[in-house]
């Protein structure tokens, strides 16, 4: 049988751009936060030239700590503030903007539901 069209294809061959921009920057954002630096540090090494996508990716990247380091690890937000070397008030921002996301997905999803 012939291979499938996509045989030999990159692994990132059907991604968006954005989303490959995303990948390349978490990595980059957690290996630097790996050696210890602080995240605004890491957030630098961050090259990219649309400056809305690279906004995107920080406040993003931001969200992926706390979910997985306060509401997954129970680690409180002072304490991952001082590791990060942001203030709590940043913490709770981005919390809460996390929140709000999840509040209007799940409205639009429910919505969605009544309609089908």
């Amino acid at each position: 049988m012939a291979d499938a069209w996509y045989e030999g294809l990159p692994d990132d061959a059907l991604k968006t751009e954005t989303a490959k921009a995303y990948e390349k920057a978490f990595a980059k954002i957690r290996d630097v936060l790996a050696q210890g630096l602080a995240f605004d540090t890491a957030c630098a090494a961050i090259e990219l030239e649309d400056e809305e996508l690279r906004k995107s990716i920080i406040d993003d990247m931001l969200k992926v700590l706390i979910a997985e380091e306060h509401f997954t690890k129970n680690i409180p937000l002072d304490e991952l503030a001082q590791t990060l070397r942001v203030s709590v008030d940043r913490l709770e921002s981005a919390k809460l903007s996390m929140l709000e996301d999840v509040k209007d997905a799940s409205i639009k999803a429910f919505y969605k539901t009544l309609h089908r």
